[in-house]
C-alpha cells in the first residue's frame, strides 16, 4: 500500500518471506526431535533420561521497502547535500526507532563521506557539497 507520506511507505514492509520459511523449518525440527523422544519413551526407555531438546530461537526478519526512498534520493542528485540531508531528517523522524533505522541503517549509508564513515556508497558528496551518483559496480 503506497501513501503520500514517504516515511510510512518505507516502513510498512512487514515480515520477510524467508522469515516464515525459517520458522516453519525450526518447527519441523522441533516436532521431529519431540517425536523421537516420545517414541523412545513409548518403547520403554528410561523416563528420567529422556530430555526434550530446547528450541533454537528464530530471529525476526523484516522486509524494508526502501524503493521509494532510494528513488527519491536518486532524484536529488545535483542538489546540495546539506539541503538533501535536512529534507531526509524532516521526512524521517530520527527520534523513532523506525526512522533511525531507515536513516542511519540504509539511506545515509548509501552516501559515501557522510557521518556514518563509509568510504564507498551509491552516492558521494563532492568537494563543493553536491550529491553525485557513483558509477555502478557489479
Amino acid at each position: 500500500m503506497s501513501t503520500k507520506n514517504l516515511a510510512r511507505t518505507v516502513i510498512e514492509g512487514g515480515r520477510a518471506p524467508s522469515n516464515g520459511w525459517w520458522r516453519r523449518f525450526s518447527n519441523a525440527q522441533e516436532r521431529s526431535a519431540e517425536r523421537g523422544v516420545s517414541g523412545a519413551l513409548v518403547r520403554g526407555a528410561d523416563a528420567d533420561a529422556a530430555v526434550y531438546p530446547r528450541r533454537k530461537p528464530v530471529e525476526r526478519a523484516f522486509l524494508d521497502r526502501l524503493g521509494p526512498a532510494e528513488r527519491w534520493l536518486a532524484k536529488q542528485v545535483g542538489r546540495p547535500w546539506s539541503k538533501v540531508r535536512s529534507e531526509l531528517f524532516a521526512r524521517f523522524d530520527a527520534r523513532t526507532t523506525a526512522g533511525r533505522h531507515v536513516l542511519y541503517g540504509h539511506l545515509l549509508r548509501d552516501v559515501a563521506g557522510d557521518a556514518v564513515g563509509r568510504s564507498w556508497g551509491r552516492f558521494t558528496v563532492d568537494v563543493r557539497g553536491i550529491l553525485k551518483r557513483n558509477p555502478r559496480r557489479y
